[in-house]
């Protein structure tokens, strides 16, 4: 397993790419961390995730604010105690996305 014993926050995994990125991380071993602004699409990956026996926790997080990423990713390390893979799905086309 590519990731195994791994934390990865992936932004943007509620959407399409995302979910798919979210899934393709758990099957290869990773703890996932699930970060957007709308609760309802993340939830329903974490639940595809966690149905397939994969880690996962999910957080609302507005990306467009840099101190709110920050915070995120510093309690995923508090909690999980790394963080080894950050990947952002969010801010296609947006130069502002951090």
């Amino acid at each position: 397993m590519l990731l195994e014993n791994k934390v990865a926050v992936i932004y943007g995994g509620g959407g399409a790419v995302g979910g798919a990125v979210a899934r393709a991380f758990a099957r290869e071993g990773a703890r996932l961390f699930l970060a957007g602004r709308t609760p309802g699409p993340l939830e329903a990956v974490a639940n595809d995730v966690s149905i397939a026996g994969g880690s996962v926790e999910v957080g609302r997080v507005d990306v467009l604010d840099a101190d709110a990423v920050e915070r995120h990713a510093a309690r995923i390390v508090e909690e999980a105690g790394r963080l080894d893979v950050s990947f952002n799905l969010i801010g296609y086309g947006d130069p502002a996305a951090p």
